[in-house]
């Protein structure tokens, strides 16, 4: 997914409009669409501010993947899942793995 997609999905995710994100960052909010058009992109100092109100990552925002020796790991491939689901599904998902691990340890004792 490209920048604009990734930012349009984080911003829709947590119920915001174009131009309530436009106020709380100091843009306008045909910037936030020109991002989201991917038209143009966002400076450094602008991205930082978009990962910090968002609580993600620079690398999740433009969809960035740290090349390690082996991509197919289930952790790679689960980080990289994770990180496409909305906020309500990664709590989710972290409710059904605490499951999975409280079932393991109560047939291990």
């Amino acid at each position: 997914m490209s920048f604009g997609s990734n930012l349009e999905r984080i911003r829709k995710d947590r119920k915001m409009s174009q131009a309530e994100l436009g106020k709380v960052l100091g843009l306008t909010q045909q910037m936030i669409s020109s991002y989201e058009n991917d038209s143009s992109s966002p400076n450094v100092e602008i991205l930082t501010k978009i990962a910090d109100y968002f609580h993600v990552s620079i690398d999740d925002l433009v969809d960035h993947i740290v090349k390690s020796p082996n991509q197919n790991s289930p952790e790679c491939r689960l980080n990289r899942y994770f990180q496409k689901l909305t906020e309500k599904d990664q709590e989710r998902s972290i409710l059904i793995i605490r499951a999975l691990l409280e079932d393991r340890r109560s047939i291990m004792k």
